[in-house]
């Protein structure tokens, strides 16, 4: 079937009925002039909270920011927390042609002016959820570092590169993620290094799948 494009807004009173299969869902699709349209894959976020042992020398520090009520916590070197990100049912899955992997980031922001690098590192683990697999206890380790603007409050996101997984072929599993702030083998941020969340970046179905467990994709 081919590719129809519309100008305006497409109604469907009854609903809209996408294939069942790993991998379909809807995408968008600009047409650039006197080119052929390209679909893609919308990216979404896994979101989470920071766990933090709450004893300890690696303890990040629950912290103010300025003078007014928001408190974030802030990562000397060597502070660490944990995230645990479940792989939700509209994931374009591993194994798909046009699946770009997944990149884990961090979100962040500084008390002062200081613009040396700040360095983050991600350890991780996945495991397909239901009996299917079993987590690596000690996990792959990827960084990203980033500059630091050197204006106070500037939200900044330091993101990985693309990373494949190869079992993330259907929604329920967990990757387990551990983040480290660690020295950048230069002169480092001095400032006061605020962390409000970590993320994951995912391409998405923008569809759930038909089962709520394996077989995700097959017919009932």
């Amino acid at each position: 079937m081919g590719q129809t494009n519309f100008s305006g807004p497409v109604r469907a009173g009854a609903g809209v009925v996408v294939g069942n299969a790993s991998g379909t869902g809807l995408q968008v699709g600009p047409a650039p002039a006197g080119g052929t349209p390209q679909n893609y894959w919308t990216w979404r976020d896994i979101t989470g909270a920071i766990d933090v042992k709450g004893v300890g020398a690696s303890d990040p520090t629950w912290s103010q920011f300025g003078a007014g009520p928001f408190y974030d916590y802030a990562f000397a070197l060597n502070d660490e927390c944990w995230f645990n990100y479940h792989i939700p049912h509209d994931i374009l899955p591993y194994g798909h042609a046009d699946h770009q992997g997944i990149h884990f980031h961090v979100h962040w922001y500084q008390s002062g002016t200081n613009v040396n690098p700040v360095k983050w590192q991600f350890t991780y683990a996945y495991a397909l959820g239901f009996n299917q697999g079993a987590f690596d206890s000690t996990g792959t380790v990827i960084t990203a570092e980033q500059v630091a603007p050197g204006v106070v409050g500037q939200h900044m996101v330091a993101e990985t590169a693309a990373i494949s997984i190869t079992d993330l072929t259907e929604p329920d599993g967990i990757i387990k993620c551990h983040i480290k702030r660690i020295a950048n083998g230069a002169t480092d941020n001095t400032d006061t290094i605020y962390v409000p969340t970590a993320d994951v970046h995912y391409q998405s179905t923008n569809i759930g799948t038909i089962g709520k467990a394996p077989g995700f994709y097959d017919l009932p």
